[in-house]
């Protein structure tokens, strides 16, 4: 398939005037768990904004009718954005519509529950700043806040790698009593922010790009993909998102040979094409050449790939609990067909395939 066909492939995933169940201009996206039998359409923002941030961030080596066709899908996407907006003042926005009753949408019980609402959470706070171009002043609001949300703070971490435990670092969570939680994906993903609005680097800053670099220095990814990145669990996950932030700015240069091996560690045991994709679009990334296996012809079923994962149990710390957090019975996995087409659209574009 072609790259523009690919695109508007895309473009076509976009919910129309007349879909019931998404907004105009989201990107339709599914929760599922496979053990409970659930499967329920799920309007969260986090994947659109993270589908437009893959495409707007390609545009440099794009044709004309390429960035035309992304103009489209941003200019319909971006009404929605100020449903997920929570805290003005902290300019930070959640993964589901702040509404009543919109958090598990489309669900039967969990919807019904406070309990599971989520706070407002710096990945999707992140992404959409940047794919919005939020001026700066209003970023550096959320900015001067992050701290407070910090680990050491106000609360310790519990979870994760207990070599983790003692750096200063951010977690996913906004939220007064949230537990702390380390996910070395969404630090990247703020610490992309961090370099795209050209921030002076504070001591918890640089205590997450320490965090980083620490897991990175000890492949603590093998060890546990969960206590890595509780929200993306999946090795060639967590190597994307650190070789997405490696390749934008110097934060892990330090470290960047150890994650190309890594990866070709994972691409010489991965039996999945799609993973092998993910693997061959981060090594481009970091400028490697060394030839591997061509998937510019993968052909997969979009919406069997999920991305990232939400665990009921993950911010818990009682013993048995963390046994049972990484179990799949209590993961509701997210898949978005969209966004998997823009992973292999990007895939094409790196490769100039």
């Amino acid at each position: 398939m072609q790259r523009i066909e690919l695109l508007k492939k895309i473009r076509e995933q976009q919910a129309n005037k007349n879909n019931t169940i998404f907004n105009y201009g989201i990107f339709p996206s599914y929760r599922s768990n496979k053990i409970l039998g659930i499967s329920r359409p799920d309007d969260n923002i986090f994947y659109s904004a993270a589908t437009l941030y893959i495409l707007k961030s390609l545009i440099p080596k794009l044709t004309l009718e390429e960035k035309t066709i992304i103009e489209e899908i941003e200019k319909d996407l971006s009404p929605n954005f100020k449903a997920y907006i929570d805290k003005y003042e902290r300019n930070s926005y959640n993964f589901w519509q702040k509404k009543e009753h919109k958090h598990f949408p489309n669900g039967r019980i969990l919807n019904k529950l406070n309990k599971f609402k989520l706070p407002d959470d710096m990945d999707t706070t992140s992404m959409i700043h940047m794919i919005t171009g939020t001026p700066a002043e209003h970023a550096l609001k959320t900015k001067l806040i992050l701290p407070n949300h910090a680990n050491k703070t106000n609360l310790t971490i519990k979870n994760g790698h207990p070599q983790l435990k003692h750096f200063k670092a951010y977690s996913t969570w906004f939220g007064k009593n949230m537990p702390i939680e380390f996910d070395v994906c969404v630090i990247s993903n703020i610490l992309l922010w961090v370099n795209k609005y050209s921030f002076e680097l504070n001591q918890w800053d640089k205590a997450s790009i320490q965090l980083l670099i620490k897991t990175i220095s000890d492949s603590l990814y093998f060890k546990s993909p969960f206590r890595s990145a509780p929200e993306y669990p999946k090795i060639e996950i967590i190597l994307y998102h650190l070789c997405r932030l490696a390749s934008q700015t110097p934060y892990l240069n330090s470290v960047k040979h150890i994650l190309i091996d890594d990866l070709q560690k994972v691409h010489s045991e991965s039996t999945s094409d799609f993973s092998k994709l993910i693997i061959q679009s981060s090594l481009l990334k970091l400028g490697h050449k060394t030839t591997i296996t061509s998937v510019a012809n993968i052909s997969i079923e979009t919406r069997n790939y999920w991305w990232f994962t939400a665990g009921l149990l993950s911010v818990y710390s009682a013993p048995l609990i963390k046994v049972l957090a990484p179990q799949e019975l209590f993961h509701f996995r997210y898949t978005c067909p969209a966004f998997n087409l823009a992973l292999i659209f990007e895939n094409r574009v790196l490769s100039k395939t």
